[in-house]
């Protein structure tokens, strides 16, 4: 039970640091027409999206998180 946890944890984090290089691609292609406070903005709700996904997964299941952490 722990070890899919694990799994799919990992795929959650892995799934998130993809989509977020992929905005930083995506931001870095259109500097041009992007202003410096728009970047920071679209990277930072990319990273709140797909931290409170993380953070839920864990929040569900945390009997399992402290089953793994221990």
């Amino acid at each position: 039970m722990v070890g899919n946890f694990a799994l799919t944890l990992s795929i959650l984090c892995g799934i998130s640091l993809v989509i977020l290089a992929i905005t930083g691609i995506s931001i870095s292609k259109n500097r041009d027409r992007l202003t410096g406070f728009e970047k920071k903005i679209l990277f930072f709700v990319a990273f709140l999206l797909c931290f409170g996904v993380i953070l839920l997964y864990i929040l569900s299941n945390l009997e399992l998180f402290f089953a793994l952490i221990n």
